[in-house]
């Protein structure tokens, strides 16, 4: 029966679409790189954002920070709420740190759309 189907095709097994390769991260302003399953911000990643923050608050314009958790393109419940939680992190040292919430938009996207680190959060500014 496979033999039949075979010939009836031609002599052609079905191709298989390979899945793209994913791009780079676009740049950020800064980039926190978290531990896979938690929304800890470590040590290292703490003083670079508080660094950034002390000098942000002397400029203009407004930051998105743009949250992932996960492995590529996953938009899971789960994946989105860690996701979340990253970004609130993030924004907590920002604001604690002379940044006006009212300048810091979250986005909590889930899984990569980039080979970048599956679980970080990109602050960027708003509309860049």
């Amino acid at each position: 029966m496979l033999a039949a189907i075979w010939l009836v095709l031609g002599n052609a097994l079905p191709a298989f679409a390979a899945e793209a390769p994913l791009s780079p991260p676009q740049p950020a302003l800064v980039r926190v790189v978290f531990d896979p399953d938690t929304s800890s911000i470590n040590k290292t990643a703490r003083e670079e954002l508080v660094a950034f923050a002390e000098d942000f608050q002397r400029r203009s314009g407004r930051l998105e920070l743009r949250a992932y958790a996960g492995p590529p393109h996953d938009i899971s419940s789960n994946a989105r709420r860690l996701a979340l939680k990253r970004a609130l992190s993030v924004r907590r040292v920002l604001v604690s740190n002379g940044v006006k919430a009212e300048r810091i938009h979250v986005r909590a996207l889930g899984g990569t759309s980039d080979n970048g680190p599956q679980d970080r959060v990109d602050v960027k500014l708003f509309g860049g």
